[in-house]
Order: structure tokens, then C-alpha cells, then sequence
């Protein structure tokens, strides 16, 4: 199992803000923040996410980087979240066949262009 994961972005703590409205609705919150690093982590099972600002200054490559949602009342707050605090629209909340019978899953770019997606399976 992953205990927690590491997702650059432009500047970290310039972010913190995009990602606690984006992950609120997967019972993720704000744990820790220092120069060039968030930390979010799960209410329910401890797993965390850390953003992370680039140490050599490099452009950030986008990533793709899904979290389970508890249900589908989820996966959609989590989308109109991601909406309301300026990510852009990379899927609307609906079943993704193609990817297995029961998968659902809702789709934001953040503003540096990684792939943030809730999903049920």
C-alpha cells in the first residue's frame, strides 16, 4: 500500500488553497505546511498527499494522480469543487465503461496541468 505521494506543482504553498477545495470533498485536509511543501492527509485512513514546489527551479511535468471517492455524491463535489476554485473541466462526473462496468470518475486540470481525478470502482 502507498502510505503517501508526492505531486509537484509550480509553488506549493501558492497552490494550498486550489488543493483544500479540491480534496474537501474525499475527507482531505491541511496538515502541515512549510516553504515549498503541503501536506493533506485523510481523515478516514491517514493516506497523504504532499505538494511539492520544484528544489532546482525546473519546469513541473504534468502527472495524473486519482484518489478514491467514498461514492458518487463525491466524485461530483469533488468536480464542482475543483470548478469552483479554478481547475478546469478534464471529464464530467459519470460512469467510464471503457475503463470497467461500475467505474465513475470526474476529471480537473489543476492550474499547472496535472490530471486530478476521484473515481469509484
Amino acid at each position: 500500500m502507498i502510505d503517501h505521494v508526492g505531486l509537484f506543482v509550480k509553488d506549493a504553498n501558492e497552490r494550498a488553497g486550489f488543493y483544500e477545495q479540491l480534496l474537501k470533498p474525499l475527507g482531505y485536509v491541511k496538515k502541515h505546511e512549510f516553504p515549498g511543501a503541503v501536506c493533506f492527509a485523510n481523515e478516514q485512513d491517514g493516506d497523504s498527499v504532499w505538494l511539492e514546489s520544484p528544489k532546482d527551479g525546473n519546469p513541473v511535468a504534468p502527472t495524473h494522480l486519482a484518489f478514491h471517492a467514498a461514492d458518487e455524491e463525491a466524485v461530483k463535489a469533488f468536480h464542482a469543487a475543483g470548478l469552483a476554485a479554478g481547475g478546469v473541466d478534464n471529464g464530467q462526473p459519470g460512469p467510464r465503461p471503457n475503463y470497467s462496468p461500475t467505474y465513475y470518475a470526474a476529471f480537473i486540470h489543476d492550474p499547472d496541468g496535472n490530471n486530478i481525478e476521484a473515481c469509484l470502482q
